[in-house]
């Protein structure tokens, strides 16, 4: 029998066909798969979270019923300023002609009075009582109309809040005193030392001018075209923390803007007349007062010294006190 070659060749190409089809091919081979990062570890836990303090409340404002009553006679007593609470003090309430003045007193030795600035009060010192009354019996005066001190009538002045200091130093039977003022209290330093030579054994002023055109610029400006109600809130703090009658703000800012803007008016002769062992000081930064002023002063003072703390501003007794202090103190020793 003779084979069939056309069937023979139909089936090769069927053959054929069938193992190349698709479903006859091996699935192709698929790349491995890429691997995922490896997991973060877990996110320590957070720090507890602190719970604020609740706010300190603000002491309310003094009335004259929750004000000690004025007295005459001098009770030991904790001072009030937490800062030289362990300190022992003498606070006292006196009576000087039409005010009735506070201070407090710390310390034994010889007295140096510490005269504090526009609106303030002797607490602003707190800075400066507890090295000071190593040495000295440390007195801290509430100037007139300011800090716990009662007002008058009488407008407020340079040479009035300097009689008061004499009168207070009467009341302590001082013949006299070593005098360190700031701002406004360097003013009355100025004056007690034109006016009562005898009294003042030896006089530091810090921030202090002799007229109103010592002023800077921005000073003047601020004295002069701040809203009454600006001024407040930017000078009011200590009275309303401490004063019998704080509704009398309004009208001590008032005496006190146009002290500012008015006061002092020491002359060059005055200047000249001081007899007082004198320390100009001043920062080199000071704002408050042109610093050409403050040279001019130290001039004017026959034998006065000058310093400029180096980075010191306005208000160095309570933001750079070791080096005001130990300029205060430097200058006072053997005087």
């Amino acid at each position: 029998m003779k084979p069939n070659y056309r069937l023979m060749v139909l089936a090769i190409v069927i053959l054929f066909a069938t193992a190349c089809s698709p479903a006859a091919l091996p699935a192709p081979t698929q790349p491995p798969p890429t691997q995922p990062p490896p997991a973060l570890p877990p996110p320590t836990e957070p720090p507890p979270t602190l719970t604020p303090l609740p706010p300190t409340e603000p002491p309310p404002p003094p009335t004259a019923t929750a004000s000690p009553a004025p007295s005459a006679t001098a009770t030991v007593v904790p001072s009030a300023t937490p800062v030289v609470a362990a300190t022992p003090a003498i606070t006292e309430y006196v009576k000087l002609d039409d005010i009735t003045m506070y201070y407090a007193a710390y310390g034994e030795g010889e007295p140096l009075l510490l005269l504090h600035g526009m609106l303030g009060s002797g607490d602003n010192f707190e800075k400066q009582v507890p090295e000071f009354a190593q040495y000295y019996r440390v007195i801290t005066p509430d100037s007139r109309g300011q800090g716990r001190s009662t007002d008058s009538d009488a407008p407020l002045s340079y040479h009035l809040m300097a009689e008061d200091m004499v009168r207070l130093m009467d009341h302590l039977k001082l013949d006299s005193a070593y005098i360190v003022g700031w701002s406004d209290g360097g003013n009355i330093g100025l004056d007690m030392a034109i006016h009562h030579p005898e009294r003042v054994r030896a006089l530091v002023t810090y921030g202090a001018n002799t007229s109103p055109k010592g002023l800077t610029p921005s000073a003047i400006s601020f004295f002069r075209d701040s809203a009454l109600e600006t001024l407040q809130f930017r000078l009011g703090a200590e009275y309303l923390r401490l004063s019998a009658t704080p509704d009398r703000l309004p009208a001590m800012i008032e005496q006190a803007r146009q002290m500012a803007l008015n006061e002092p008016n020491f002359t060059k002769d005055e200047l000249a007349g001081i007899t007082s062992p004198t320390l100009i000081a001043d920062g080199s930064w000071e704002q408050v007062i042109d610093l050409n002023h403050v040279k001019a002063i130290a001039r004017a003072i026959p034998g006065a010294e000058l310093l400029l703390i180096p980075g010191a501003d306005h208000y160095a007794p309570a933001a750079k006190p070791v080096e005001f202090n130990k300029t205060v103190l430097d200058f006072l020793k053997d005087k």
